[in-house]
């Protein structure tokens, strides 16, 4: 699977680090350091028979969903943007499913886990 990312608004330093298995339950584990004003987007799968849900949703945001849209070529996007105001620590799990024929579910469900370092 690859990975896309883009950020939105005024960037500064940001630091993203992809990691395996940091999370004893994930699949995956991103690590990102962005400002409370910036939103952080990862693109996960894009085919008719695949899919991206939160299955634990961020503590901290104003902004955490997935986008399957024109706007994002029709990939699944995950999106989130921190509360206004907000530093700490914040975390969301996704589940990005693939291995469908369309007539049966998913074979594969691959935890990616997002841990967010958000400061001023």
């Amino acid at each position: 699977m690859s990975a896309t990312f883009r950020f939105t608004g005024l960037v500064a330093a940001i630091l993203v680090g992809v990691q395996g298995c940091k999370d004893p339950n994930a699949d995956e584990t991103v690590i990102v350091y962005l400002k409370n004003t910036e939103t952080f987007q990862y693109r996960t799968v894009g085919g008719d028979e695949e899919g991206a849900r939160i299955s634990t949703q961020a503590a901290h945001f104003s902004i955490s969903e997935i986008r399957r849209d024109p706007s994002t070529d029709w990939y699944a996007v995950y999106v989130y943007q921190s509360a206004a105001g907000f530093v700490g620590e914040d975390h969301a799990e996704v589940e990005v499913m693939t291995g469908s024929d369309g007539a049966s579910a998913p074979t594969n469900i691959k935890k990616m886990v997002f841990r967010f370092s958000v400061h001023d």
